[in-house]
């Protein structure tokens, strides 16, 4: 006899872990691209806005520096939100945050400039410059996508530990690293090709539904994901004098674009004092705080600490091969503005794209090998890149400028132009492969080393002392550059006449090369202090994880 009933239909298993990574990144890579877009197509931007140059131009800056700040500052706390709200529904609002800042940017002319310029008219009277209100809009609007994207990336570096075994993660890490860095580094080219054919908005407008697709997607695979156990609240305090570090910190130091090929911007002596006062009240807030933003105690632990003083030295290390080559080519070898920036870009691929391919290759030697080998094999790596690096010699620049100018010519080049270029392309390959090859260990090494219900804010602590190093860098080598330039200046032009044209372009030109040899020589002192807490990191630091998840949930 058959016997009829109804039985529950068996639960739907959630999408493997690749399947959620590879969703996860989509966003992340999207927000990355957005961080440097904006730097090929703020011409056009400017343009089409009819900003007046006489007034609107330093205003137009805050569209790139903007972003960057309030990513940096996103980045700060809600890693930490997450592991108390869940990373399904942080990365949600990051997801909507970001779409919300998109559509401001892609309709800043419209309803935002409207909007804008009732505010002003209410809070100054007047009739304000359409043109700067939509500036503003737009500015405020890449604020607003900026909080939503910085976040995405601890948020998700965070996931990647919910998801993968202590022995899997560093894969997983480079991962992620590898789409971040590879968002940042193909920015600038996105923008500067897409806007050659389409208006600069339809680079924000596609964001829209990329967005909307991945929060249907990411939300559909998270929906069973459990919220790791972690504390019933966030200090809030902390992250207001954290955020305000930082602000003061990148405004004191000078907010460089990467993308932009400029250097940096002026420093500001008070916002950097402000900087300092407001880290120093976090710290103390910090201690005391009942559940702190950053729990102070993990720089106790050696593994943790050599890997956050590492991670801060690589930053350093990394403005310095973003700083050095557009210095160097546009002031030794370009015979134009427009010449100088492409091959500025041509020579920094070869440094930024093996650097987003290497975080993938680190990963793997970290699961393999340990987190310690890794990282100290990555930073010998950079060292030997920007040790050939300081053998630049003046004529390189002028080659490699002759190289891109020829590559687009049926002529084929010299033999004496292809060495240079291959002289300076081995060096930044050599330092992009081992900057890169740093990010999984580093970050494995944090996250393995925490509570599950830390991680958040671990990860959220591995991207921002990267930050804090490339905003150093940003300080120490303007302030360099500029006193070694005026010193060599000096002692190179004496007795020469103005009248002597040419020998003043050849200062300038052994100048250039003389300082940019040096910011390498920097770079390898760098790399030499931080292959110490690299090796200080523990070799079995990748196990250290499953067991102390287990001591917290017994």
């Amino acid at each position: 006899m058959l016997s009829v009933g109804i039985h529950p239909s068996p639960r739907r298993a959630r999408p493997g872990p690749a399947l959620i990574l590879a969703l996860a990144c989509l966003p992340v890579f999207i927000g990355a691209l957005d961080l440097t877009v904006i730097s090929a197509v703020l011409p056009a931007v400017i343009a089409d806005l009819r900003v007046p140059l006489q007034s609107g131009l330093n205003d137009a800056a805050w569209a790139v520096s903007g972003y960057l700040l309030a990513y940096a500052i996103s980045m700060t706390f809600m890693g930490r939100v997450s592991d108390v709200w869940g990373r399904r529904r942080v990365y949600l609002i990051c997801l909507t945050v970001f779409f919300a800042g998109s559509w401001l940017v892609a309709a800043s002319s419209g309803a935002p400039a409207a909007a804008v310029e009732r505010m002003v008219r209410l809070l100054a009277g007047g009739r304000p410059d359409r043109s700067l209100m939509a500036l503003y809009a737009l500015i405020g609007g890449r604020v607003v996508q900026a909080f939503g994207a910085g976040a995405l990336v601890p948020v998700t570096m965070a996931l990647a530990g919910d998801l993968y075994p202590a022995h899997r993660r560093a894969v997983a890490l480079g991962v992620i690293g590898a789409v971040d860095t590879a968002g940042w580094v193909l920015g600038h080219l996105y923008g500067g090709i897409l806007v050659q054919f389409v208006p600069w908005t339809y680079l924000f407008w596609i964001n829209l539904p990329i967005a909307a697709v991945s929060f249907g997607l990411v939300g559909w695979a998270l929906r069973d994901l459990a919220v790791p156990p972690g504390p019933d609240g966030i200090d809030w305090a902390g992250a207001v004098l954290l955020g305000l570090a930082l602000t003061g910190l990148n405004l004191g130091l000078g907010v460089a674009d990467p993308a932009a090929r400029t250097g940096a911007r002026a420093s500001s002596p008070l916002a950097a004092a402000i900087g300092v006062l407001a880290f120093v009240g976090f710290l103390l807030q910090e201690n005391r705080a009942r559940r702190p933003l950053v729990n102070l105690k993990f720089f106790t632990d050696r593994s943790l600490a050599a890997a956050g003083g590492a991670n801060l030295l690589v930053g350093y290390c990394l403005m310095v091969g973003l700083v050095s080559v557009p210095l160097f080519i546009n002031l030794a070898g370009a015979e134009s503005g427009a010449q100088g920036a492409l091959a500025s870009g041509v020579l920094l691929s070869a440094f930024t794209i093996p650097m987003a391919l290497a975080a993938v290759l680190g990963g793997w030697l970290a699961s393999r090998y340990g987190d310690r080998l890794a990282a100290a094999a990555g930073v010998l790596i950079a060292l030997a890149g920007f040790g050939l690096m300081t053998r630049w010699q003046p004529q390189f620049a002028r080659q490699a400028a002759q190289f891109v100018a020829g590559l687009g010519e049926p002529v084929s080049l010299g033999r004496e132009v292809v060495e240079g270029v291959a002289g300076m392309a081995l060096g930044l390959v050599l330092a992009g492969v081992g900057l890169g090859l740093t990010f999984a260990p580093i970050g494995s090494t944090v996250i393995n080393g925490v509570q599950d219900s830390e991680r958040g804010m671990a990860s959220a602590l591995v991207i921002v002392l990267r930050l804090v190093g490339m905003s150093l860098s940003v300080s120490t080598l303007t302030s360099y550059g500029l006193r070694r330039s005026t010193v060599l200046s000096q002692r190179l032009l004496e007795g020469v006449q103005l009248t002597e044209l040419g020998r003043i372009a050849e200062v300038g030109i052994q100048v250039a090369t003389r300082v940019t040899v040096e910011m390498a020589g920097i770079a390898v002192g760098v790399c030499a202090l931080a292959l110490i807490p690299a090796l200080l990191i523990r070799r079995e630091s990748i196990r250290r994880a499953p067991a102390q998840a287990a001591s917290s949930q017994g």
